[in-house]
């Protein structure tokens, strides 16, 4: 991949680059190296199974053909423990730490760390609940009309029963829903009908990678990558409106911060975007929530002991208004499209405009086993049909 080029997402948080593993000197965009802005960054590697992890002070420098990490990245890359053929996800995350995820030749992503013995790394993974898994699409030949799962990816984490309704939901870069069916191959496994029309839509060809997350119940959201590694932005335009608080950030975990607080500080969070983001009102930094207007339409919310207990969610007027909310209504529930299982949740005007999930909420939340601090992804299929994605905490 080359390393550098005029696409940079650089209104992002957290900036992030796809590129080939190299051992001796690793290549990066120059834009990776300007956002750097030193001639050292900090790479961090976990050292084990234990949740701990090390930092390595690695040269960010420049010659005739760009940025490059040197110095300090062979001693990572021993300690990491990749290999020839992977790739690797660089995360910029401020001050010059970078986190890195490694995909393996399979293209599933693997955990890092020299210590972690192979035959338990799929019961560390899958015990994760922070870490959503993912698999990298990079680079492939006649994927225009289907695509390939890995079949490692397959085995290890797509049960059984999921695979026999036979459709995936796949959610792009600004959230919107597509259905793809799924195709059953002698041994392997495919996106089919509908992946085409959703290439498409988000202008991707063979000449981007894409970083696809399984989020559960068989729904993907996917990030693309140019052939310089660095992401794309989609097209397609959004509207943001967050209510109460703040957008929510994504932090390094606390062993990271711990680890890193003796070499370079590391910021909690990045600036509020200016333009057409506004914070109405300031909150509790924990709960965090996030409204999307279509189309397609979504809400994200982090679970908080009184949202919980009280049952209710109180819905800003402007999401309302864009999702035609005039009067009670009530919604259907589904943690996946393709499963018979539902629950209806009255919505009920609210202060003005704006409105709030009634009876039916308090049943959702038992029988889903939402706790303090889950994130709840609303996605709004229909004004009267929603699909909520779980991540726990």
């Amino acid at each position: 991949m080359a390393s550098s080029g005029d696409q940079w997402a650089s209104k992002a948080k957290n900036p992030r680059v796809l590129l080939q593993f190299s051992c001796d000197t690793l290549r990066i965009p120059d834009e990776l190296a300007a956002e750097i802005g030193a001639g050292q960054a900090l790479v961090v590697c976990p050292s084990g199974t234990g949740g701990k992890v090390k930092v390595w002070p690695v040269e960010v420098g420049r010659d005739g053909g760009g940025a490059f990490l040197g110095s300090g990245w062979p001693e990572f890359a021993e300690a990491s423990g990749v290999e020839a053929g992977w790739l690797l996800v660089l995360r910029h995350r401020g001050r010059g730490v970078l986190t890195v995820k490694a995909f393996d030749a399979s293209r599933c992503l693997r955990v890092l760390g020299a210590t972690t013995p192979p035959e338990v790394e799929a019961t560390v993974s899958s015990r994760d609940d922070a870490r959503k898994q993912q698999f990298i699409s990079a680079h492939p030949t006649n994927f225009m009309e289907k695509m390939l799962i890995p079949a490692k990816f397959v085995q290890q984490y797509l049960p059984k029963e999921h695979l026999n309704n036979q459709s995936a939901i796949v959610l792009g870069p600004i959230g919107k829903v597509h259905s793809i069916k799924l195709e059953m191959g002698q041994s392997d496994l495919f996106f089919a009908g509908g992946w085409s029309q959703f290439l498409a839509f988000h202008d991707i060809t063979e000449a981007n990678a894409l970083l696809l997350r399984y989020e559960g119940n068989m729904v993907f959201t996917v990030k693309i990558f140019g052939p310089n590694g660095c992401p794309i932005e989609s097209k397609h335009k959004e509207v943001r409106v967050p209510q109460n608080i703040e957008e929510q950030q994504e932090a390094p975990s606390a062993s990271i911060q711990k680890c890193c607080e003796n070499d370079l500080p590391i910021s909690d969070g990045e600036k509020k975007p200016q333009g057409s983001i506004t914070s109405l009102k300031k909150a509790s930094p924990r709960v965090k929530c996030i409204y999307k207007i279509g189309p397609p339409a979504w809400i994200r919310k982090e679970m908080s002991t009184k949202t919980i207990r009280k049952y209710i969610q109180p819905l800003p007027a402007a999401f309302c208004n864009a999702i035609g909310f005039q009067e009670a209504c009530t919604i259907t529930f589904k943690t996946s499209l393709s499963s018979t299982s539902s629950w209806q949740v009255h919505v009920l005007p609210y202060k003005g405009s704006s409105h709030q999930l009634g009876s039916g909420w308090r049943r959702f939340c038992q029988e889903n086993k939402i706790k303090e601090g889950d994130v709840c992804t609303f996605n709004i299929i229909d004004s009267t049909l929603w699909h909520v994605v779980i991540a726990r905490r």
